[in-house]
């Protein structure tokens, strides 16, 4: 809003006062440098008066007819001939006065007379700076006063701007204050108790601080030593935030609706952060419950992945796609692997919008690159890859493996598969595979495999229920996944994991820190998982040495190591590998290379076999029981617990 310093002040000032030189800066007499001094009881103009409105009076210094009701009003005077004055010009000034006039142009000819008059009536007199008619003055006025307008229109428009962007980048209010403070001319700030600023304005203010606090006060604006201190609360709950300007020289109603203004931008900023972190808190809720689900899933406790998923229900997250997850008979599991230097993030937002409601969407606890997917089975199978192809190729290096449809209660399993899969996929044109079935001697095994396994297994039976259904579990993902990733994936630390591994292995009468007998146990519990023919149940354990090395057996193995003939003598890096129970170092030093070259070299092996050599878990597992059935490594490397005197 305009006030009369918009109108005195800088290079070209529109009016002056009375008293001050006819030109500024020009000296009124020889040796002066400046206007001449007031004379005694003369006040001096009180410049920072706010004007809201300028008109010209008639002949009579009446205000016109269409006149709007003014509360700080500028009149601008015209004056008679030779700068005479009206008869009536004291009674005419005051009934300005009473109109909401706070300030009058008179013509310089008729400022001794008129200045008097207007004292006595109670406005502020000025001149125009320059030799202007009423006409003329009233121009230069209006013009000034829609340049001070539209400075100002500028000035909300950047604060609204401001908040608009702090909105929608969900960020407090502290760039937005500090560009009120810069339009404003002063501090503001967002106080409450505890606050240094509250306890110093509270020094001074402190009952009307807590009236606006409590929402006794809409507003308030009090005196704050030589400043005027303007208070708004902030926000719908009460004890509010306190919005506190401070200014000299008054506030015009532009800056105090700014400062309303401000005060609601505040609040609804303040709405949308704490939006904000309610639903990150929510979708960090949900994500713990989705990661939950899938532990139950991988532990195959299908009732209690439904009863974790409850919560879901309740919430009306549909769109995480648990009910219809869990509620097929079986699943496929993939795995996504995010692009380089991409945010996983991402990569799950795609997963989700790819699989819509049906489906679940987890990032992995285990590897910070993947994010799993579990989808319900699909009549033909090819749904999964089809509704992840485009996600893999939104973004150059992602990639994805996907499982096989297998019940509930062998997700673990599945979960092997996808990353198998997505080992297979570092190589595939698409960034996309679907796992054919695992690289073992499951299928070429005899039937009386079984009888074998389920005789290892027997070893169990000496752990108590709570040792079965806590170690057992977490020694399968274990044997799978290796201890750490196990761990991660099913909730429990690293040496939780190869603590149960080591029970449960020395139950079966195995050693946990052998590559072998891990690999027996990983195949007895594979076994296990099959139906015993009722035939092959009384009969007595074969020897598993024998039974690797059945026709059938060797013709797979044989088969299935037939793609290391495109590397170059990869048997003894291999055998060396295992031989060493898989640990680089050791292997390193054996063949007389560095660790980086063997890492390398198991990597590129393991894109042959499709199996990630480089990673614990089934993989090691995988290959030496494919190297001893196809004669590259003895057959006595291999222990078997169910004869143990062998």
């Amino acid at each position: 809003m305009l006030n009369l310093r918009h109108l005195t002040d800088g290079p070209r000032p529109v009016l002056r006062s009375p008293d001050s030189p006819d030109r500024p800066g020009r000296p009124d007499r020889p040796g002066s440098s400046g206007p001449p001094e007031p004379a005694a009881g003369t006040p001096a103009p009180t410049t920072a008066q706010h004007i809201d409105d300028a008109v010209t009076c008639d002949a009579r210094w009446r205000l016109p007819v269409d006149a709007p009701r003014m509360r700080a009003g500028l009149a601008v005077l015209p004056t008679g001939p030779e700068g005479a004055v009206p008869d009536c010009a004291a009674t005419a000034l005051r009934e300005l006065a009473r109109a909401g006039v706070s300030a009058v142009v008179l013509a310089p000819a008729a400022a001794p007379a008129g200045q008097e008059a207007a004292r006595a009536a109670g406005v502020q007199a000025l001149v125009p700076a320059e030799p202007w008619d009423a006409e003329e003055t009233l121009r230069r006025v209006l013009r000034r006063q829609l340049a001070v307008e539209r400075e100002n229109a500028r000035s909300t428009a950047r604060v609204l701007a401001l908040s608009a962007s702090a909105l929608e980048r969900t960020e407090g209010p502290t760039r937005l204050l500090r560009e009120v403070a810069a339009v404003i001319g002063g501090p503001v700030t967002l106080v409450e108790p505890g606050h240094p600023e509250w306890e110093r304005l509270a020094a001074e203010q402190r009952r009307t601080l807590e009236e606006v606090r409590c929402g006794r006060l809409h507003s308030a604006a009090v005196p704050f030593g030589d400043q005027e201190l303007v208070l708004h609360p902030v926000g719908g709950d009460r004890p509010h935030r306190v919005l506190a300007a401070l200014r000299s020289g008054g506030w015009p109603p532009h800056l105090r609706q700014l400062l309303a203004h401000t005060a609601g931008q505040v609040a609804l900023l303040d709405r949308a952060m704490r939006h904000h972190r309610d639903r990150e808190v929510l979708r960090t809720a949900l994500r713990g419950v989705r990661v939950s689900v899938l532990q139950y899933l991988m532990l195959g406790n299908w009732e209690g992945a439904v009863r974790v998923a409850e919560p879901l229900a309740r919430l009306g997250a549909a769109e995480y796609g648990v009910g219809e997850v869990l509620a097929a008979a079986r699943g496929v599991v993939a795995v996504v692997q995010r692009a380089p230097r991409e945010d996983r993030e991402q990569t799950a937002a795609a997963c989700e919008q790819a699989v819509g409601d049906g489906g679940l969407v987890v990032l992995c606890p285990a590897d910070p690159r993947h994010v799993i997917v579990v989808l319900p089975q699909d009549p033909d199978g090819s749904t999964p890859v089809a509704l992840l192809h485009p996600v893999v190729g939104q973004r150059p290096g992602r990639l994805a493996g996907v499982s096989g449809p297998l019940p509930w209660s062998q997700t673990g399993l599945a979960y092997e598969a996808a990353v198998r899969a997505l080992t297979a996929a570092r190589d595939d044109p698409e960034g996309i595979v679907r796992d054919a079935g695992a690289s073992s001697l499951l299928a070429a095994l005899s039937p009386r495999a079984r009888v074998w396994a389920h005789q290892v297994c027997a070893g169990l039976r000496n752990l108590t229920e709570e040792q079965r259904s806590q170690a057992v579990p977490t020694a399968r993902r274990a044997l799978s996944y290796g201890a750490l990733r196990a761990g991660r994936l099913l909730g429990v630390d690293r040496t939780t994991a190869n603590k149960r591994l080591r029970l449960v292995l020395e139950a079966m009468g195995l050693d946990h820190r052998q590559v072998a007998h891990r690999a027996v146990a990983d195949l007895a519990f594979q076994l296990a998982d099959l139906p015993l023919p009722p035939d092959l149940a009384p009969q007595a354990a074969p020897e598993l040495r024998v039974l690797l090395r059945e026709s059938p057996v060797v013709e797979r193995a044989t088969r299935e190591l037939t793609v290391l003939e495109q590397a170059d003598d990869p048997a003894p890096l291999l055998a060396a590998w295992l031989t060493h129970n898989c640990h680089a170092s050791a292997t390193a030093t054996a063949l007389g290379m560095h660790r980086n070259t063997l890492a390398a070299r198991l990597s590129a092996l393991g894109s042959l076999l499709r199996l990630p050599l480089g990673e614990q878990g089934a993989a090691p597992h995988q290959i030496l029981l494919l190297m001893v059935s196809a004669g590259r490594l003895p057959v006595t490397v291999v222990p078997d617990p169910a004869r143990p005197g062998s």
